[in-house]
């Protein structure tokens, strides 16, 4: 749904409705991103007593680095336009360049904010696991403060500042955090909600009216400090997910939507070099990314992930010797 709501929101054009439906669709990304992150660590320290900081730093590498980098050094050979962000693109620094960076680049904005998250979260978790939750809430606080610090600024600093670096926009990632941490509450107070489908559809679009009136690029002073509300929104998309997941629909589990899962990231690379800008019809955009998705998932993404896995599958070797000196083979 979340790469969905992106592309279609691009292809639609810079309309108040469709931009917000692919705003919503980046961060159903983040709340995602950092539910899953979260459960991940949060299941390795229950199992293990501790987080394996390179293990976790390996395991990102080879799922986000590869495709990535593929993408942005096709685009740098192809487009030379696009070569006067290169250094911002490839050091996941968009977001702070977003009035130098070609259209073309732009949507890796969203890639460095992620990039931030897996560097500081998980590091977060190994000196304060106790203390996650509040860190996380601390996360949701600094970044309503610093989007209303920026708005009430006599500097008026431009709007991108508020949304699309990683102090204005952590929060969604942090909403997504809270939501694996709380996870059992919320089930326990809360599942009865996932029962009824006017509640399930009545959320999102309560959450989509309360991003419009937080996201506007109106320039007066109440309307830039009503982004210090934005927060509220990620937290609705976190209680969202938290109701699919319950509900476990029929439309969000057969082949066709887990299909589109799968290419997500692939699909969210390349949808910028289609769906952006009107260059295409939408039938022609839709089939060139499908098939640049595709490639990039089979080429590139899927081998890079089965080579981090084998190397999470070996073990050093002198494991092995002691595990033959201390117990027989088995088939």
């Amino acid at each position: 749904m979340s790469i969905l709501f992106v592309i279609v929101g691009h292809l639609c054009g810079r309309h108040n409705t469709t931009d917000m439906l692919s705003i919503l669709g980046v961060h159903v990304f983040f709340v995602l991103s950092g539910y899953l992150i979260t459960r991940l660590l949060q299941t390795e320290h229950e199992r293990a007593g501790r987080i394996d900081l390179v293990a976790f730093y390996r395991r990102r590498c080879f799922r986000i680095f590869p495709a990535a980098f593929t993408y942005i050094i096709v685009i740098a050979l192809l487009v030379p336009a696009s070569r006067s962000a290169l250094l911002y693109a490839a050091t996941y620094t968009v977001s702070y360049h977003l009035f130098t960076t070609p259209d073309i680049f732009w949507h890796l904005w969203s890639l460095s904010v992620e990039e931030q998250f897996y560097l500081l979260w998980p590091l977060a978790l190994l000196l304060g696991y106790r203390r996650r939750a509040r860190i996380a809430w601390l996360a949701m606080l600094v970044a309503a403060m610093f989007r209303l610090v920026i708005a009430l600024s006599p500097a008026h600093y431009p709007f991108p500042y508020l949304h699309y670096s990683f102090p204005g926009t952590m929060d969604s990632i942090a909403a997504g955090c809270l939501l694996a941490i709380y996870e059992r509450q919320i089930r326990e107070r809360w599942r009865w909600m996932a029962e009824s489908p006017v509640i399930v559809i009545a959320v999102p679009l309560t959450a989509w009216v309360l991003g419009a009136l937080c996201w506007g690029n109106d320039t007066s002073l109440a309307a830039r400090s009503i982004t210090v509300l934005w927060g509220a929104v990620p937290l609705m998309i976190a209680l969202w997910v938290f109701l699919l997941v319950e509900r476990q629909d029929w439309i969000l589990n057969n082949p066709a939507a887990s299909t589109i899962g799968v290419l997500s990231y692939s699909l969210y690379l390349w949808q910028q070099a289609f769906t952006v800008g009107h260059k295409y019809s939408p039938v022609a955009a839709v089939l060139m990314l499908g098939s640049c998705a595709v490639a990039s998932y089979l080429l590139i993404e899927r081998p890079m992930l089965k080579l981090g896995a084998s190397l999470k599958s070996r073990k050093p070797l002198r494991e092995h010797v002691g595990a033959d000196l201390v117990a027989p083979a088995r088939d």
